[in-house]
């Protein structure tokens, strides 16, 4: 693997989660909760697996016992329909996130496949990098890194470079696609973005929908009076009407976590030394309340460091 400082590889007999689950070359709790429990798992994919990780100073991923970030994984079946998956992971998960969801069913059907960590992991990645967004900036310089050195592994598995090159991912993995098409467009035939996020330095972006979904929720949830207005103001920042069954589950698990360590990541100084903010908090209850947070009112610097890793529409129809 070009660039690497640590690789190991090992010969399979299945390079699918129905056999690496077993032999270990797979970690299930990184897929954990993102297919149906119910999904097929193809199987019959013999091939070489490599796992390593290229040079990187931050430590936040620990499987293998590495404690070390920009891990990567490339699978590579030994009936090979000449093409080349590459993925970056949802969430804040590790390399194996896709396992389930995209490498199992590419794998059956010929596809070379890559992953990485996006160089840092967890949910306080926000301590990568030296100014704000730099975090998120390393997500794309990885998975352009990840992507040339998998197209020369492949050259030099099969003795000819892949007759076509795809991104996919969902999730943050879904935005690296966006950037890597927009921004690398000579690596790529073609990309799948899955419910990307978006990042527009003008909006709209998490900081334009999540605080007010954050400031009206709590009123829609408790009925009452001010409920129909709080689902209209729900409604007008971007959740369409007929998703409120999603909303308890989405304020329980997703829009507070999310904010928080996403605006630290981007505006650090909105909430002084406190690190990803209060959880939870009512508007107007504490200082730098996420609920409270108002981004088209924040410094300049703050869109500077969305608009260093964000999208445009160059991407559409690739």
């Amino acid at each position: 693997m070009p660039g690497a400082a640590h690789q190991q590889t090992a010969c399979l007999a299945e390079l699918t989660t129905a056999g690496t689950v077993a032999s270990g070359h797979t970690d299930p709790a990184d897929w954990a909760g993102l297919t149906p429990k119910d999904l097929t798992v193809p199987s019959g994919v013999p091939g070489v697996q490599i796992d390593g990780y290229f040079p990187d100073t931050s430590t936040s991923n620990t499987n293998h016992g590495w404690h070390h970030d920009a891990q990567f994984v490339v699978r590579l079946p030994d009936r090979w329909n000449g093409g080349l998956v590459v993925a970056g992971t949802p969430g804040n998960r590790e390399q194996y996130a896709n396992d389930r969801a995209i490498a199992d069913w590419v794998l059956a059907r010929g596809y070379a496949y890559a992953a990485t960590d996006k160089g840092n992991t967890g949910l306080a990645f926000h301590r990568d990098g030296a100014r704000p967004g730099d975090a998120v900036a390393e997500w794309n310089t990885r998975l352009t890194q990840l992507t040339r050195a998998a197209r020369a592994v492949v050259a030099q598995r099969y003795h000819r470079p892949p007759a076509r090159t795809l991104a996919t991912g969902m999730s943050n993995g879904g935005y690296l696609v966006r950037w890597q098409l927009e921004n690398h467009p000579e690596l790529y035939d073609g990309g799948v973005d899955w419910e990307g996020t978006l990042w527009r330095a003008e909006g709209p972006n998490l900081f334009t929908f999540l605080p007010s979904a954050l400031r009206h929720y709590p009123s829609y949830a408790a009925g009452g009076p001010a409920a129909g207005r709080a689902r209209t103001e729900l409604h007008r920042a971007g959740f369409p009407a007929g998703s409120e069954f999603l909303w308890p589950f989405h304020h329980q698990v997703y829009w507070d976590l999310t904010q928080r360590v996403y605006r630290e990541e981007f505006d650090p100084a909105f909430d002084g030394p406190t690190e990803a903010g209060t959880p939870y908090c009512a508007p107007g209850s504490v200082p730098g309340c996420d609920a409270d947070y108002d981004y088209p009112a924040r410094p300049a610097d703050v869109r500077a460091a969305v608009d260093r890793i964000a999208l445009t529409a160059a991407s559409a129809g690739r």
